[in-house]
């Protein structure tokens, strides 16, 4: 048997001579793949961040409409291309339709399809950076302003909100990454794609039909030289492809969105007073954008149910970042000649994709003070901050491939180790405040209760008989302000999706009911009660109200006034069979069918009066009442609910 010599002893073999120390190979690695890496492990961590943050939410008024919707239609034309409000956003309406059909209101599975892509868009724009910049260690800088900015979290916990503006960022930044690239290497394959992602965005939020506006204006401010109106007129010529294609999915879109308003049902937005836009213009820039931009705001305003929160910086910080954005603003035109077009396109994002559709679509619903409150909603704002880190890395570095001749040369003399420390320290103030402001909102919020009434009342619909009568009233307000969503406010559509056909909803319950059943304010299914005005007690040596000829007088403890809808009378009694009877309350009688045994019956009553009387001509022998109540139907706390015990949230 052959035996090979160890690999120290052969000639010219020294121990560690064809061994890369570790320290080495890291080295290497670090300087060749450092800036991505980097940038990876703080788009991983930023993902767990959100991931937690995620957590702490539930589904809330819009959400229920986009599933509850989704399961009364097949995915159909009609279905996606519905218009309210004058948006026309089919990719939320159809990823909602499977969502709805895998898991209904499974939070955990919304949570993983949002940070998926969410994950996608930081990747997106890790892709972008690196194409616009090259690899150089300052694209961290907009990475992390895209990851850490506070005006993006409140639109990711809210999924009708999340669904629309997530998937538009990543179109955003797929489109321009693709544009790019075809104006360097004039690729069709290039211009497909970018064209592709321009109609993901616009099918996901309307807002994407300023993508090929905002394409055009990178074109000619940074990628065609010489003052902006010549390089515009050059680059609608010279890439006259690339627009005519673009124009063609805009053109597309719009007639669709044209064709869809005129529909029966649609509801398009109209004007406001210019004074009430003028204030809502003034707040959405003053005291929510611009603080947010710098980490803000810092502080947060809930809403009555504390699901949601508003943008109100304390006044000192409001005016601290305004200069500071002005400092930003200013250091970068006096370093660079052309950084003025990049705040430019990020002014003209705000107006045309953030303001005029409020204005347009919102503004008359809401009186002066209501508009300016809108202001402080940071969800009209959200799709800004990726185009302020695009335009913030376009102000202060020259993109990949150019000649740096837009830096003024006495700028880099005199700025010397300044603007270092100053990059530094704003970052800072940035990372500080923008950690402060998403903790300050998730501890200003829950939507844990919202979490608990549909974990009982999936265990309610689970628990009771099948065919139980449930009265169907406005759905909770841990849930929804149901008053604004229509038909889709009410329980039958948020909670009895949960369980189609296994209880019988009513809104005026009629006839004789067995156990009729009311959900409480915790989700869980509680025996139903007139809360209202009662009958006086049954007279004395007697279990029954005494008849008078053919009828039976039922005397109230007050007088009831009916005045605004109809109350529910609710009636017990016997019956040794079947019979129908007229009930007689405020000058008014309403026939009333009762089944044979024990029971309780319930109609609608209006007008006034302190006496209700039951006639039965012929049967009122035959007949038994007990108590009665005129009122609102409510849960009867002292009974038995369903289930038993609350359900973990």
């Amino acid at each position: 048997m052959a035996i090979e010599p160890h690999r120290s002893a052969l000639p010219g073999s020294g121990p560690d001579e064809d061994a890369i120390p570790w320290e080495q190979i890291a080295t290497r690695v670090a300087n060749k793949h450092g800036v991505t890496l980097a940038a990876i492990g703080l788009i991983i961590a930023q993902l767990a961040w959100k991931a937690a943050v995620l957590s702490h939410f539930f589904f809330w008024q819009d959400d229920f409409v986009y599933f509850d919707r989704a399961l009364d239609n097949g995915l159909t034309w009609q279905y996606l291309m519905k218009v309210e409000g004058g948006h026309l956003d089919p990719g939320p309406f159809a990823v909602s339709w499977f969502m709805a059909r895998i898991s209904l209101y499974n939070w955990t599975l919304v949570s993983v399809v949002l940070l998926v892509i969410l994950a996608g868009a930081c990747l997106a724009l890790l892709r972008l950076l690196r194409t616009l910049f090259g690899n150089r260690p300052a694209i961290l800088i907009p990475l992390v302003v895209y990851l850490l900015s506070p005006l993006t979290v409140p639109a990711l916990v809210w999924w009708s909100s999340a669904i629309e503006s997530l998937p538009l960022q990543l179109a955003t930044f797929m489109a321009i990454d693709a544009h790019v690239r075809y104006l360097r290497g004039r690729h069709p394959k290039h211009l497909i794609i970018a064209s592709a992602w321009l109609l993901a965005g616009m099918l996901f939020f309307e807002k994407g039909i300023v993508l090929p506006l905002l394409l055009f204006a990178l074109t000619s401010a940074f990628f065609v030289e010489g003052r902006w109106i010549r390089a515009a007129r050059l680059a609608a010529i010279r890439y006259w492809k690339a627009w005519l294609l673009y124009a063609v999915v805009l053109a597309g879109y719009a007639s669709v969105l044209v064709i869809q308003l005129s529909a029966p049902g649609a509801t398009p937005g109209k004007r406001g007073s210019p004074q009430h836009v003028t204030g809502f213009i003034t707040g959405l820039i003053k005291n929510t954008f611009v603080p947010g931009a710098l980490g803000g705001p810092w502080q947060w305003f809930p809403n009555p149910t504390k699901v949601e929160a508003f943008a109100t910086p304390p006044t000192v910080l409001t005016w601290l970042s305004l200069f500071g954005a002005a400092a930003v603003v200013l250091v970068s035109i006096w370093h660079r000649i052309y950084a003025w077009r990049a705040w430019a396109i990020l002014a003209a994002w705000l107006v045309l994709a953030d303001m005029l559709p409020v204005i347009l679509g919102r503004a008359t619903l809401s009186n002066g003070a209501f508009l300016a409150f809108l202001s402080l909603d940071t969800h009209y704002v959200a799709d800004a901050v990726p185009i302020l880190a695009i335009c913030l890395g376009l102000a202060f570095w020259p993109i990949a491939g150019q000649p740096d001749r837009r830096r003024m040369p006495q700028a880099r003399a005199v700025t010397g180790q300044v603007v270092p420390v100053a990059t530094g320290v704003t970052l800072g103030v940035f990372l500080f405040g923008s950690v402060w402001s998403v903790q300050a909102y998730v501890t200003g919020t829950t939507t844990q209760p919202g979490r608990a009434f549909i974990a009982n009342a999936r265990q309610a619909l689970a628990a009771v008989p099948r065919g139980t009568v449930v009265v169907n009233q406005l759905a909770s307000s841990d849930l929804m302000a149901a008053i604004l969503l229509g038909p889709y406010g009410y329980d039958d559509q948020v909670i009895g999706k949960m369980a189609p056909g296994r209880v019988r909803w009513t809104r005026q319950p009629v006839g004789t009911i067995a156990d009729l059943k009311v959900l409480g304010p915790d989700g869980r299914l509680w025996p139903a009660a007139a809360v209202g005005i009662t009958s006086k007690p049954v007279p004395a040596r007697g279990s029954c109200w005494p008849a008078k000829g053919e009828s039976i007088p039922v005397m109230l403890r007050a007088y009831a006034s009916v005045a605004n809808g109809g109350w529910t009378l609710r009636m017990s009694y016997a019956s040794s069979e079947a019979q129908q009877v007229n009930v007689y309350f405020g000058g008014r009688s309403v026939p009333l069918a009762l089944k044979q045994g024990l029971n309780t019956a319930y109609l609608t009553v209006q007008g006034s009066g302190n006496e209700v009387i039951v006639a039965a001509p012929g049967g009122i022998g035959k007949l038994c009442l007990g108590n009665i109540e005129v009122g609102v139907l409510l849960q009867n706390l002292s009974g038995p609910p369903i289930p038993a015990v609350t359900a973990p949230g």
